[in-house]
């Protein structure tokens, strides 16, 4: 079945969607602030005190502000060509259904990326269910043990990955059959179909965009790539009748949670948003690191950011804003943000302090934001006397992902997504 459908605009605002401003200060011009920027306070000092205002002002300037400095700018929503190529009934005994479906860029030749999605439900079917979406590492076959996930050889390898696709590699990392047990289902697919994770601008989907607005160097970087690509997976997903499109959630781990960070807080259409173990560029604050720095993860990622990011190398305290900002663009909507208490380099405690600088804005919207601490710790109930819509859940546990962080993002979703 194959099928071009419109977008839904006037939901969210695309990349770009904001307008770009003709000139920004140069770093050197941008003033030196230790204290973390105010969310709540116009780049010209102006106060924002109404949710009218953050909505029409300083959000925009805001997503101006992460997309020139720091992520780029990524192409306006383009039409996307959807086929479903598979629909499987037989997974884990009966109790999923692989629904895989091609998603073509309908305006770029034949020869650009597209997405292979691979969408797992729970049976039997009843009503729409809530999704979580993420980036895989490794492909689609590493999700899950069942045989019907299509391999697709001509996917670029990450350096971690071995020789070839291995069946099950990451089965407890995503832990799908427990997702679906709890009445979820769970969309993926392998990030080098939107561009691979290396220092290379002539692949992937770079190419294939080469007259972007503004500078050349805040073209976008492979994170904001990779963001675009979940929300174009988001504009198949909400038009799926097995969605429930009204609870898409998006997740990702390490530069993947960096990068459904990005996503969340630029597409309004993820109701949830889980940036696990995200660390530095993504949940942990830039100002006053004392775990990966700027000058560290620009060096040795030099294509995650764009490369106006690169002149904040020792010098943060002239970034316009910090992480915080970035969840505050998320705003209304939940963030939980997912720790491993024996991951240091994740800098869990300036993720933390992030949630907490987001918080005014969260109150401005007539959100709970953070309550209580805004922590929640291993065996601790996530709906207690800190329960709130950004919250920090840690775990004694290492830089993965596994059934025991997912119990308690689901108990999340669970509270937060009831209809």
């Amino acid at each position: 079945m194959t099928r071009v459908f419109p977008l839904v605009l006037g939901l969210y605002l695309t990349f770009g969607s904001c307008g770009w401003a003709q000139s920004f200060p140069a770093i050197d011009q941008l003033p030196e602030q230790n204290e973390l920027p105010d969310p709540l306070k116009m780049f010209d000092s102006t106060p924002v005190t109404t949710a009218e205002q953050w909505r029409t002002q300083r959000r925009p300037e805001l997503i101006r502000f992460v997309q020139h400095y720091m992520y780029g700018v990524a192409p306006a929503a383009p039409r996307i060509e959807a086929k479903i190529t598979k629909v499987d009934d037989t997974l884990f005994g009966g109790r999923g259904r692989l629904k895989e479906i091609e998603l073509r860029f309908a305006d770029l030749p034949d020869n650009a990326p597209r997405i292979h999605l691979a969408l797992f439900l729970p049976l039997p079917m009843g009503k729409p269910v809530p999704i979580f979406l993420g980036l895989n590492k490794c492909g689609n076959p590493e999700v899950t043990n069942e045989t019907a996930v299509t391999i697709h050889p001509d996917a670029w390898k990450h350096a971690n990955c071995g020789k070839g696709p291995e069946r099950g590699g990451d089965a407890e990392f995503w832990s799908v059959d427990y997702l679906l047990s709890r009445g979820y289902g769970f969309a993926t697919f392998h990030e080098s179909d939107i561009d691979p994770d290396q220092h290379d601008w002539t692949d992937g989907i770079h190419p294939f965009y080469p007259n972007l607005p503004g500078p050349k160097e805040s073209q976008w970087g492979t994170i904001a790539a990779w963001a675009w690509g979940l929300s174009r997976a988001a504009d198949y997903l909400v038009t799926d009748a097995d969605v429930d499109k009204t609870r898409l959630c998006v997740i990702g781990h390490s530069r993947r949670g960096k990068t459904a960070l990005l996503a969340g807080a630029l597409d309004e259409r993820f109701a949830l948003v889980v940036p696990h173990q995200s660390g530095t560029g993504g949940m942990a604050l830039s100002r006053a690191s004392e775990q990966e720095k700027v000058e560290r993860i620009n060096r040795v990622f030099p294509h995650w950011f764009n490369d106006t990011f690169t002149q904040f190398n020792d010098r943060e305290n002239r970034l316009p804003f910090d992480q915080h900002c970035v969840v505050a663009l998320v705003a209304p909507r939940p963030v939980l943000d997912t720790e491993g208490a024996q991951d240091p380099w994740a800098n869990f405690p300036r993720s933390l302090d992030s949630l907490r600088a987001a918080d005014p804005v969260y109150k401005l919207l007539g959100a709970k934001g953070v309550v209580g601490t805004g922590l929640v710790q291993n065996d601790e109930p996530i709906v207690g006397p800190n329960f709130g819509t950004l919250m920090q859940y840690r775990l004694d546990e290492k830089h993965t992902l596994n059934r025991k962080f997912w119990e308690k993002i689901l108990d999340f979703a669970d509270a937060v997504l009831k209809k």
